[in-house]
């Protein structure tokens, strides 16, 4: 057993067997801003990542992500939900990734997950990850922070969602490297 002081000061055990924990080392990806997606009522901006640019990787065509999104999105607007929010088709090193978020309540993120499944046509689909409560890797983190700091600064800065406010959130985008 090891020893760390936790912020209180206070002495906490954790066990040697559940270390060293062993993983890749931190390269950044590229992110490429995509045409918004519209799905089910809602505008979604679209980004694609990928661990490796090198152009192995095809950009979706944009009815293809429409229907992966709404894969996603299958219940229509409820009460407090906003027709804005954003996705991320992640290319990552262990797999492709597709990551759906809307807008709620103002000030909160409704978020899925999904991992791609390849049948034996090569059809691609995105069903839930066996570990549910993902919520995103540190790569596709940084979108999400781009992304709330977009929607404060469009949105609730100035404290309603009309057409200026959601233009103004859809016109405002990343690409580059995270």
């Amino acid at each position: 057993m090891n020893h760390v002081q936790d912020s209180n000061g206070k002495q906490r055990q954790f066990d040697d067997e559940r270390l060293p924990v062993t993983f890749g080392r931190y390269a950044p990806r590229l992110v490429e801003a995509l045409p918004p997606v519209d799905v089910e009522g809602r505008i979604l901006k679209a980004y694609a990542m990928f661990a490796n640019p090198d152009g192995s990787q095809l950009r979706p065509e944009p009815e293809w992500l429409r229907q992966q999104a709404a894969s996603v999105l299958v219940d229509p607007l409820q009460e407090g939900d906003h027709p804005a929010g954003f996705l991320i088709l992640h290319h990552g090193a262990d797999g492709t990734y597709l990551l759906v978020s809307q807008w709620f309540g103002g000030d909160m993120l409704k978020h899925w997950v999904r991992g791609s499944v390849v049948d034996a046509e090569g059809n691609t689909t995105f069903a839930p990850l066996d570990q549910r409560d993902l919520v995103a890797c540190v790569w596709e983190l940084e979108v999400v922070r781009f992304e709330r700091d977009a929607w404060v600064n469009t949105v609730l800065v100035p404290g309603r969602l009309d057409g200026d406010t959601l233009d103004a959130y859809l016109a405002t985008t990343f690409s580059g490297w995270v």
